[in-house]
C-alpha cells in the first residue's frame, strides 16, 4: 500500500536490522547456553557492559568485563573477533538505496552500538559517508529509547521532527521515537529497511530485493 502522507525532509534509519544484518546475542548464547534474553538482561544490569554503549568505558574494560561476567573460555582477541562477527554486510540494495534517497532527501543514522561494532561497520558501510548525519550512542553518550537522544538528533538535523520519517526494528524504540514527534515505521529485521521504503513509495527499487 502507497503511502498518503506528505514526504518527509529527513529519513532517519537505525542501523542493525534496518540497514545492516544484526545477530545480536546469538554467539555468546550458543557457547554460554543461556538464551539471548537472558544475555540481553544481564548486559544491562552490569554497569560496565551497560556503559559501553554509550561510550562511558573502554574497549579494553568492555572485553576484560564481558570474559569475566559470562565466565568465557577464551581470548580478548577471541572475544573481539565473535563481538565484532554479528555485524554482517549490509542487506542487498541498500548502498544503492542510500545513493538514491540522499538526492532528494537529507538521510540520518541513529544506532545504539559502541566503538568495536561502529568501527567493524566501517568496514561495510561508513556512516560518515552514506549518511548526511550520522548518529551513535557511545558517541552521543545516550541510548534509545532515551527521549534525549531523539532530541538530540532532531537538534542535529535541525528539522521538525514532524518532517522526520524514523525507521527502527525494535518496537520500544519506534514507540519512543513517535513520543517526540516524528514518524515511525517498525522495520521487520529478516528484510531490513527497503521493503518498507518501496511500500512508502519513498524508493523504487531497480532490481527485486532478494535475501540470501
Amino acid at each position: 500500500m502507497k503511502s498518503t502522507h506528505a514526504k518527509p525532509e529527513t529519513l532517519l534509519f537505525d542501523l542493525g536490522g534496518v540497514i545492516v544484518p544484526w545477530l545480536g546475542f546469538e554467539a555468546l548464547s550458543k557457547i554460554t547456553q543461556m538464551t539471548a534474553q537472558d544475555i540481553a538482561h544481564r548486559f544491562t544490569q552490569n554497569p560496565v557492559l551497560k556503559a559501553y554503549e554509550i561510550g562511558q568505558c573502554s574497549d579494553q574494560e568492555f572485553i576484560s568485563e564481558t570474559l569475566r561476567a559470562f565466565n568465557l573460555d577464551m581470548t580478548e582477541a577471541e572475544l573481539k573477533r565473535l563481538w565484532c562477527d554479528g555485524v554482517k554486510r549490509p542487506y542487498p540494495g541498500i548502498y544503492e538505496m542510500l545513493d538514491t534517497l540522499r538526492k532528494t532527501y537529507k538521510t540520518a543514522c541513529l544506532s545504539n552500538t559502541n566503538a568495536l561494532h561502529w568501527a567493524h561497520l566501517k568496514t561495510y558501510l561508513d556512516p560518515d559517508v552514506h549518511f548526511d548525519h550520522p548518529m551513535a550512542s557511545h558517541i552521543m553518550g545516550l541510548a534509545k529509547p532515551d527521549p534525549n537522544i531523539y532530541l538530540a538528533a532532531i537538534k542535529d538535523i535541525g528539522v521538525n521532527p514532524s518532517n522526520i520519517w524514523f525507521f527502527d526494528d525494535t518496537l520500544q524504540n519506534v514507540e519512543a521515537a513517535r513520543l517526540v514527534g516524528m514518524r515511525t515505521f517498525h522495520i521487520d529485521k529478516a528484510v531490513g529497511v527497503i521493503p518498507t521504503l518501496i511500500d512508502l513509495d519513498l524508493y523504487n527499487s531497480v532490481s527485486p530485493v532478494s535475501i540470501s
